[in-house]
């Protein structure tokens, strides 16, 4: 046991104070705990706000502009899972599909995950909170999330007239996925307190981190150098789509600065 000071991750007035910045800490949170469910398959299944502390990096000055980087503690480690091999491997499928817009992969990794082939859509709609029509769009920024009335109140009428499928899905979900589902809420609530919503740049991290992670896996699988050929072809591919969606960023942030100044 060891005390361990900081500001509450949805203290945004101190967490500013301190020097940090609110969306740095969003990006750290989402980095850590991309690695832990996509790559180490160990998971912290109880991140809501009073367990995640932030303070500022104890080897970190500040710099010209009076910013600090952050520093994420965990607290409460009495709730972990460890997810297996098949899990972890279909679960970072599914979320690269979900930020590439793959609604065959959706589909394939959801079933797998224990969705069914009638709810697969429910399913990918619970863990980003989006219509299905949006989880496909093409658009770089289609699941993210502004926070505005009209996406609360599309939710809420979405939640009442499929209670009866989400009831169905939450049933035959293994319990381990449910837990991941809780996770997730309690990550999104922590985004929705430092950014008023979520952001591209959070899903960035998702879908490079949940790429690396099957990359690596298809590698420990693989057993001959054509399907380690496969594997490399893939891997290009995905970081080329990632540099897209990168330089889609820089361009919606440049408009942003542009519409700003003027």
């Amino acid at each position: 046991m060891e005390f361990m000071d900081g500001a509450q991750v949805n203290d945004v007035k101190t967490i500013q104070k301190l020097g940090i910045q609110p969306q740095e800490v969003a990006k750290l949170v989402s980095q850590a705990f991309a690695e832990m469910m996509f790559k180490h398959g160990f998971v912290h299944c109880d991140p809501h706000a009073a367990n995640i502390i932030i303070r500022p990096l104890p080897s970190s000055k500040w710099n010209i502009f009076a910013k600090r980087k952050p520093q994420l503690v965990l607290l409460d480690h009495g709730l972990y899972k460890e997810l297996d091999f098949s899990t972890k491997f279909n679960y970072a499928k599914l979320w690269r599909a979900l930020i590439f817009s793959d609604a065959k992969a959706i589909k394939e990794t959801s079933v797998k995950l224990g969705a069914g082939e009638d709810l697969y859509a429910l399913f990918a709609g619970i863990l980003t909170m989006r219509p299905w029509n949006r989880v496909i769009d093409p658009a770089v920024d289609h699941l993210v999330i502004k926070g505005s009335d009209s996406d609360r109140s599309e939710l809420q009428m979405y939640a009442s007239q499929y209670f009866p499928q989400i009831s169905e899905l939450l049933r035959r979900l293994p319990r381990v996925i449910l837990l991941m589902l809780k996770t997730n809420d309690c990550l999104r609530a922590v985004n929705n307190a430092l950014l008023q919503g979520s952001s591209l740049e959070t899903f960035l991290i998702i879908g490079k981190v949940s790429s690396e992670a099957v990359i690596e896996a298809k590698r420990l699988q693989s057993k001959s150098l054509l399907h380690r050929l496969n594997i490399w072809l893939e891997e290009i591919l995905v970081e080329a789509r990632l540099l897209g969606m990168q330089l889609a960023l820089w361009l919606l942030q440049l408009r942003k600065t542009l519409a700003w100044s003027t």
